[in-house]
């Protein structure tokens, strides 16, 4: 019996983790490689301008960079512009990737995150979870991280996922994951 509840546990913490969906991305993708890191280097609008649900489904409702990365912060919801500047870590295929949200060429916020190359997208730091209840017995988690890329247009593609799981007793499984995609125009 304590080697069923053990494999049960097992297979529920590895089902709950979440993978980016390539399939929604991959017919727009320019790859990004250690050497050519600097091309993500630029301005972008902070706005939209192609959504791509998790259906691989383009929709005109796009969203800003804010929503994409799960900012929560009031004062830069009229940005108008983002920069973004990647600068090389110390370690293999890490760097560090500061953004600058402007609004009339002023920066009204600033962050850095750093990201890692894989498979030709940078995957950023901002992986979060948080957890209510006890988790898959009566409650669950929410997890969070983003990543970017370019399009072939050099357009700057931000892909984030969400997934929000849990159980009742292991035994009713509830919960579900998201991939979206957004692409932002590039200005310069």
């Amino acid at each position: 019996m304590k080697k069923y509840v053990i494999f049960s546990v097992l297979v529920l913490i590895l089902n709950s983790c979440t993978t980016f969906s390539r399939k929604m991305i991959k017919d727009d993708l320019s790859i990004i490689t250690k050497e050519n890191v600097s091309v993500i280097d630029g301005e972008y609008e902070f706005k939209g301008y192609e959504h791509i649900n998790s259906g691989s489904q383009k929709s005109e409702k796009a969203r800003s960079l804010a929503e994409m990365m799960d900012l929560n912060n009031n004062n830069i919801a009229d940005c108008d512009k983002v920069v973004i500047k990647s600068k090389a870590s110390d370690k293999r295929k890490k760097y560090e990737l500061e953004f600058k949200l402007l609004k009339n060429d002023s920066i009204k916020y600033s962050f850095t995150y750093n990201g890692t190359l894989k498979n030709g997208l940078l995957t950023l730091s901002n992986y979060t979870s948080k957890c209510h209840g006890i988790p898959f017995l009566f409650g669950g988690c929410r997890s969070f991280q983003s990543r970017l890329g370019l399009t072939d247009q050099k357009n700057l593609l931000i892909q984030d996922y969400y997934d929000n799981s849990g159980a009742a007793l292991f035994i009713m499984w509830a919960g579900y994951t998201i991939n979206n995609a957004e692409k932002f125009k590039r200005i310069q």
